[in-house]
């Protein structure tokens, strides 16, 4: 687990040299250091954790463009086919965002940025290319896709439903009314992208 004075001397390093090998390097002890709020299991209740991840305004000062910046690049490039590394670098940045929302603070101020429009289209982009090797019967080895999508369903999970109330529900566990009236933050606004992705899928 990576420390906050480390993540700050890589910040600080990618700052001074703009070598993106810095920002992917910061992206990546970051994700591993909040490792345990990762959980994209749809079928299993998610599992508490006593600590929360760090508030937007814990983060070094302008990350969040810096990270709208990099997935924007990894969009422009998905239709052409992402190379492997910058693949690993667009599942690091899904990382990073529901890594964020797990801090429900976070949420709204998340909700209301392009991102999840950026991964969407991203998700879509990967879908058409899964299936369309499907029906080629391609057998290349497709995991690193089907790692994206589902961690791109886990980051409109912790948007859209940040008390995992659908878990619950699938499980067989009603939430009673008192423990509703007890989740004060309310899930980001649904974009006019995500409707028409959520039922195509």
């Amino acid at each position: 687990m990576a420390s906050r004075e480390r993540l700050f001397e890589l910040w600080m390093l990618y700052c001074t040299k703009k070598d993106p090998d810095y920002l992917k390097i910061w992206l990546d002890n970051f994700v591993s250091s909040y490792e345990q709020f990762l959980d994209v299991d749809f079928e299993k209740l998610p599992t508490r954790v006593d600590d929360v991840p760090p508030g937007i305004s814990l983060l070094p000062d302008n990350i969040l463009q810096v990270l709208r910046h990099q997935l924007l690049q990894c969009v422009q490039k998905t239709a052409d086919g992402l190379e492997e590394q910058q693949q690993a670098l667009s599942l690091l940045l899904v990382k990073f965002f529901i890594i964020l929302c797990r801090n429900l603070s976070n949420v709204e101020e998340i909700g209301t940025c392009s991102y999840i429009n950026h991964v969407i289209t991203m998700t879509t982009l990967y879908i058409q290319q899964l299936k369309s090797k499907k029906k080629e019967k391609e057998l290349a080895d497709e995991t690193s896709i089907e790692e994206f999508v589902i961690h791109a369903l886990a980051f409109c999970e912790s948007l859209y439903d940040p008390y995992r109330n659908w878990r619950h529900r699938i499980s067989g566990r009603i939430l009673s009314n008192v423990e509703r009236s007890r989740q004060k933050y309310k899930p980001a606004s649904l974009t006019v992208e995500f409707v028409p992705f959520f039922y195509r899928k």
